[in-house]
């Protein structure tokens, strides 16, 4: 009872499955229709399906891998009628991410025997199969549902279809639909607040003309405004409106686990966003706009880049007293994207972090008064949960942990002033065989940020809170390890913040003044060139650059205060020119920070809502741009 071919559009050729058995189509068939909300290969890379029919394999193994070159989604797959039509198959499809099991979605139906008859398979975000910290999900193990690995209209049970109730297949109905472009649609959504959603029943109350979708840290189309899962409009497996206007959305969505992690937005139908429906597939992502890697995140600070993806702090929330509460956070994503890992959890305000080597993340975590102390972390990939890698004992000062900075064969972090008591610069050998020996390069006033490379580190420092005179002001500074002295490469700086190095030849420093400058500097002291000054920068705004990197041609630096993030050639020339479309990359961004680059791309963070008067919103944000081809 099956044809021998899966169709989509878009295909270049029809998929074959073993052709051994294939019986001409008879009149009855089962046109099943597989669909999804996620993002396709970011979500979701391939597709199984599964048949069976009094408990005996129709069809097993069918594996598809799934993309832009390979199967496309939606897809159909034909069964035809038995010898006894009155027979129940069973329908299982999942879809899967590697080795990991994303979504599934089981019916029990039969074929019909004298027509083709359409049946969605969809495979929705909200039958997705969650894993645990830390935990690996295999193939083989339990679904999204408990007792039985079954989802069915985003809610646990078997789905039974009486397959007499399903529409005549068409293809232009499955196959041939415009893309929906969740990213620009929901682009300027409205959030649903809380008190407009009633979770008892699921319900939210909203204006006709309307488009719906869930919003994700990384599952779904992300864009410039963060990551969404649409809602069929009008359907079984997305929302209706009811009688009296109110709008039912699926019931697995109200759980308060869900509730906890996902938002829900609203945006008008237009034109070129027409209502939601199940036949389109997702728009893919457009690579020249900015891309949240990661969205929903709370009070993001640093983020670092390597080959085993985007890593980041969350520092988490604030209490009604506004004293942070111990529920930072240490994630990590692929850099193509997709859903975060928590790699590290209920971490103590979480600040800056440094890559070491076979995947080893450092972090420094602030602190909570009275409930956690300062101190540097260390996560080592199936190494168990995150742990002290030097405590506030063992540092040595009582000071707060604050920059971060690797250099291959040492570490070096900040720690702020305590106790009427400088700060200091501090370090130790990256030899894991012994337990770490802290040492301190120097005393600070306020050290800020840090750069390591080859045998040299940098840091900037804010100075005093009440500069007097020059030399109270801003510094930077850095060292070899080959030499004790530690250089002076810039002084009188109006509050340095973000400093780079060049990764493989460190010869110069780059840094920027939160006041409106980049600074380019050798290490020896004897040059200092502004590259570039933004003589517009308001200093009423909340800051100007604040974080800064580097690659083998370029300087990227954001603004904090103007929203954006900016590229000069590395060579620019003293006071060179930026003006809107000359070097600026992004615009619209909520308080940008901190900033990296790899081979391919520029990411970042966008910190969010001020942290002062806030419990910890969740729109903070990981970015990704392309970056542009060199001239």
């Amino acid at each position: 009872m099956r044809r021998c071919s899966w169709s989509a559009i878009g295909s270049t050729a029809a998929l074959a499955v073993a052709s051994a058995g294939c019986s001409a189509p008879v009149t009855g068939e089962l046109m099943v229709a597989i669909q999804t909300d996620m993002a396709v290969p970011k979500d979701l890379d391939h597709i199984e399906m599964q048949v069976l029919s009094d408990g005996n394999p129709v069809i097993s193994n069918d594996r598809n891998q799934l993309g832009p070159d390979h199967f496309q989604l939606p897809g159909t797959r034909g069964l035809t009628v038995s010898e006894d039509p009155s027979r129940e198959i069973r329908i299982r499809v999942r879809a899967l991410l590697g080795d990991r099991i994303r979504v599934e979605h089981t019916v029990l139906t039969t074929v019909p025997e004298d027509r083709v008859a359409t049946l969605w398979v969809p495979l929705h975000f909200l039958c997705g199969v969650e894993a645990k910290e830390g935990e690996a999900r295999e193939p083989d193990l339990a679904g999204a549902c408990p007792d039985d690995p079954t989802c069915a209209a985003a809610a646990c049970g078997e789905r039974r279809v009486d397959s007499a109730s399903l529409p005549d297949y068409a293809e232009q109905d499955v196959l041939h639909h415009a893309c929906f472009d969740a990213a620009t649609c929901f682009e300027g959504a409205s959030p649903v607040e809380d008190g407009d959603l009633d979770p008892e029943d699921c319900t939210i109350a909203a204006r006709d003309g309307v488009n719906i979708a869930m919003a994700t840290e990384g599952d779904g189309a992300c864009g410039a405004a963060g990551c969404f899962v649409p809602l069929d409009a009008e359907s079984d497996f997305g929302w209706r409106r009811r009688d009296d206007g109110r709008i039912a959305l699926p019931k697995a969505l109200c759980s308060p686990g869900r509730l906890a992690q996902l938002g829900v937005v609203v945006s008008p139908v237009t034109p070129a966003c027409p209502a939601k429906q199940i036949a389109q597939p997702l728009c893919p992502v457009d690579e020249r706009r900015p891309v949240a890697l990661a969205a929903r995140q709370r009070s993001p600070t640093a983020l670092a880049v390597s080959e085993d993806g985007v890593f980041w702090t969350e520092q988490g929330t604030l209490s009604e007293e506004l004293e942070p509460n111990v529920d930072g956070a240490v994630k990590r994503v692929a850099r193509e994207g997709g859903a975060p890992e928590t790699i590290a959890s209920k971490q103590a305000v979480p600040r800056h972090l440094a890559l070491g080597g076979n995947g080893a993340v450092f972090w420094t975590n602030r602190g909570v008064a009275g409930a956690a102390a300062t101190a540097l972390m260390r996560w080592i990939p199936r190494g168990g949960n995150a742990k002290p890698w030097l405590n506030v004992e063992q540092l040595g000062h009582s000071g707060s942990l604050e920059a971060l900075a690797m250099d291959g064969e040492s570490l070096f972090w900040t720690q702020l002033p305590d106790g009427g008591a400088l700060g200091r610069v501090g370090f130790a050998m990256l030899d894991t065989r012994d337990e770490p020996t802290p040492g301190k390069l120097a005393d600070t006033h306020h050290a800020n940020r840090m750069a390591a490379a080859n045998g040299v580190v940098c840091w900037t420092d804010v100075g005093q809170d009440s500069a007097a005179n020059d030399a109270a002001k801003g510094s930077v500074r850095c060292n070899r390890r080959s030499s004790p002295e530690i250089v002076s490469v810039g002084a009188a700086e109006q509050t340095p913040y973000g400093i780079a190095l060049d990764a493989e030849s460190p010869a110069e420093v780059f840094w920027v003044n939160f006041e409106g400058e980049v600074v380019r500097a050798s290490l020896d002291g004897a040059r200092r060139d502004v590259i570039f000054q933004d003589l517009d920068q308001d200093l009423d705004v909340d800051g100007g650059p604040y974080g800064i990197a580097l690659d083998e041609h370029r300087v990227y630096w954001t603004n904090r205060g103007q929203g954006t993030v900016n590229m000069l050639p590395r060579d620019a020339p003293p006071r060179s020119a930026c003006r809107p479309g000359a070097c600026t990359l992004a615009t619209g961004q909520l308080n940008p920070g901190a900033i990296a680059v790899d081979g391919d791309a520029i990411y970042w963070i966008n910190e969010g809502s001020p942290v002062v008067g806030s419990t910890g919103k969740a729109d903070g944000a990981v970015v990704r741009l392309a970056k542009p081809p060199l001239p």
